[in-house]
């Protein structure tokens, strides 16, 4: 593909200059000539088909077309009632008509690649990643910062991940959603790439356009086995994020929310703590299990090899109660 062809493909699809490098590795050539010949605005499939074929980018149109959804470089079209917004408020998803197709972007591709084509995303090099995640995160917290300014002065304003939940609470959302469970991996630690924590832990319940199980990836679980995966993830220190769309099983050092929250300053606010966590050093017996679970250090043995619990550490997460095994944590319900 000639340079200049693929630095104006490169532009529609929002790609920084930074990443001139690298983008081609994450979008195939055929894929540019199609961001080219779609360029902003939407197409409906019938026209999409005709497109392709005119064009000759593949000899199965329809084929072509499921493949740059499956790997996010193209979005389809939300209608009225559509999407996760349409989903949290319990609105009946339209029936399916004729679908309507648009170019996605870099800063949604880089995840999808991450997450799906890890081992090629393993080969780029160490400083590559970096510059990578740096950028993403830098973009997510410029793409939220004014509902989380809004959330500092109180109000209360929608946006993922903004609780800490329990694990009961956790069940209680896969009791709700028995129907539609997908597991995926946890972008925010694919895209860290370098840590030993398990990845592929988080759960889906919106499976509607756009969704992750909608473009071809995660597996489809029983509610049983969505509770096993989540007391797991809570045994191995990994944290239970969400609402009744998503439920997060991640750790301070790769997840976004947490990543956020630290650089904006909302600890108790965002991700919200509903919990306040009392220690009780009368019932320890100084087994150090907290000390391994706990993401924020706010459990530290003093020069007697006691147990302490420093509130101002604390984030609130809830899931050192559960497993400490004096019952020697508690949780209590804020006001």
């Amino acid at each position: 593909m000639e340079q200049e062809r693929l630095i104006q493909a490169m532009q529609i699809f929002g790609v920084p200059e930074e990443f001139y490098d690298v983008a081609p590795l994450m979008v195939q050539e055929v894929e540019w000539e199609m961001i080219l010949a779609m360029g902003k605005k939407s197409w409906p499939q019938s026209e999409l088909e005709a497109m392709v074929e005119e064009k000759k980018l593949a000899a199965g149109a329809p084929d072509f077309i499921w493949e740059c959804y499956h790997r996010s470089i193209i979005d389809k079209v939300l209608g009225e009632n559509e999407g996760v917004g349409a989903f949290l408020a319990g609105k009946e998803q339209p029936p399916e008509g004729e679908r309507s197709y648009q170019i996605s972007d870099f800063y949604s591709r880089y995840p999808f690649y991450a997450m799906f084509e890890y081992y090629a995303y393993g080969k780029l090099p160490r400083e590559t990643k970096k510059r990578l995640n740096d950028w993403d995160l830098g973009v997510y917290m410029e793409v939220n910062r004014e509902i989380i300014e809004a959330k500092k002065r109180g109000e209360e304003r929608p946006l993922h991940n903004s609780d800490f939940i329990t694990l009961e609470e956790a069940y209680a959302f896969v009791d709700r959603h028995q129907e539609a469970i997908c597991r995926y991996p946890c972008n925010c630690k694919t895209m860290m790439y370098y840590h030993n924590r398990p990845q592929n832990v988080c759960l889906h319940f919106y499976c509607g356009p756009n969704s992750t199980l909608d473009r071809g990836h995660g597996t489809k679980i029983s509610a049983e086995e969505a509770k096993a995966l989540l007391k797991e993830c809570n045994e191995k220190g990994l944290m239970q994020s969400g609402e009744d769309v998503a439920i997060c099983n991640c750790d301070s050092y790769a997840c976004y929310p947490i990543q956020m929250g630290k650089a904006m300053d909302t600890k108790g606010i965002y991700p919200r703590s509903k919990y306040d966590i009392v220690f009780h050093p009368e019932k320890c017996d100084n087994c150090g299990e907290c000390l391994k679970i706990c993401n924020f250090a706010a459990f530290c043995k003093d020069e007697n090899g006691k147990i302490t619990h420093d509130m101002e550490k604390c984030w609130g997460c809830t899931i050192c109660a559960p497993n400490c095994p004096q019952k020697a944590i508690e949780l209590v319900a804020k006001g």
